[in-house]
């Protein structure tokens, strides 16, 4: 391997099309591509604050991987939050889902995950900045 940079994280997901207009609404992706292919349609995502890329994949051939999630720390994508209670609130709003809050030994972090409207789960964390260090 040239480099440890990751290129993109791809999943297979229902409907890709209007997760990637769901997630540009609710969370700031920017939409890069979003085409129809044989099988379906691929849509490729980027974090405006930190420039990751997801490819969203919907492929009548394969399963989403939303149907085989059955707990939320199996998969998950983390955002940081500067205000949690503001940011789970917007995202209910949108169409999420308030799954649970989140145990954790950090007494200064504040930590809890919704569905998106596909059943994919997303984790707010909201920490001190030195938490990783």
């Amino acid at each position: 391997m040239a480099s440890n940079c990751i290129e993109h994280i791809g999943f297979v997901v229902k409907d890709s099309e209007g997760m990637a207009r769901w997630y540009n609404e609710a969370l700031g992706f920017i939409v890069l591509n979003s085409f129809d292919t044989q099988n379906g349609h691929v849509a490729f995502i980027k974090s405006s604050e930190t420039g990751l890329i997801f490819e969203l994949i919907t492929d009548k051939t394969l399963a989403p991987i939303e149907d085989a999630l059955t707990h939320p720390l199996q998969l998950h994508i983390s955002f940081k939050s500067n205000d949690i209670e503001i940011d789970k609130n917007r995202l209910l709003e949108l169409g999420a889902e308030f799954v649970t809050d989140c145990a954790t030994t950090d007494p200064d972090a504040t930590v809890l995950i919704v569905k998106d409207p596909w059943g994919n789960f997303i984790q707010l964390a909201q920490r001190k900045e030195d938490f990783y260090k």
